[in-house]
């Protein structure tokens, strides 16, 4: 089973596949800070199409959002969710919506667990020479992670 996991975000969004629970291919869709909202959602949902086309996973982990302290932000970033979700959805895939403290419970057994920590697991989880750059691919990992066991209970 192939997994695309993803962390959403209209100016980083990270993404990761897990295929038969090794860790493939994984990074961040950047889209230009300078554009409009409305310009960068399309630049995101061009180049998330592409990795669907490319990678076709089964299933896509997509970490449901988490509002701290600016509205506006995270009104933006569950826009950018909704057109992930729907492309995702018109892929073919199957979606599932892990909330943020599910995904670090799952992959660290801290449901409180700090970005460091989130880094050093996907390292050793995997294998990895060293952490990931981005807290994004790494989140994106992490969600991935999840969604395996998540899928393999909802199989038995």
């Amino acid at each position: 089973m192939k997994i695309l996991g993803v962390d959403p975000g209209y100016g980083r969004c990270g993404f990761a596949i897990l295929d038969d629970e090794k860790l493939g291919r994984f990074g961040v869709i950047s889209t230009e800070p300078g554009k409009n909202l409305a310009d960068r959602l399309v630049e995101l949902a061009g180049d998330f199409e592409e990795i669907l086309k490319t990678e076709n996973p089964d299933v896509v982990s997509i970490e449901d959002l988490f509002f701290v302290q600016n509205i506006t932000t995270g009104i933006q970033v569950a826009e950018a969710r909704g057109i992930l979700i729907f492309l995702a959805k018109k892929a073919g895939c199957q979606i599932v919506e892990p909330k943020p403290v599910e995904i670090k419970k799952s992959f660290t057994g801290n449901g409180s667990a700090n970005k460091s920590e989130m880094q050093k697991m996907a390292r050793l989880n995997f294998g990895l020479d060293r952490n990931p750059k981005l807290d994004d691919a790494t989140d994106a990992i992490a969600a991935a992670f999840f969604a395996v066991r998540t899928v393999r209970l909802l199989e038995n």
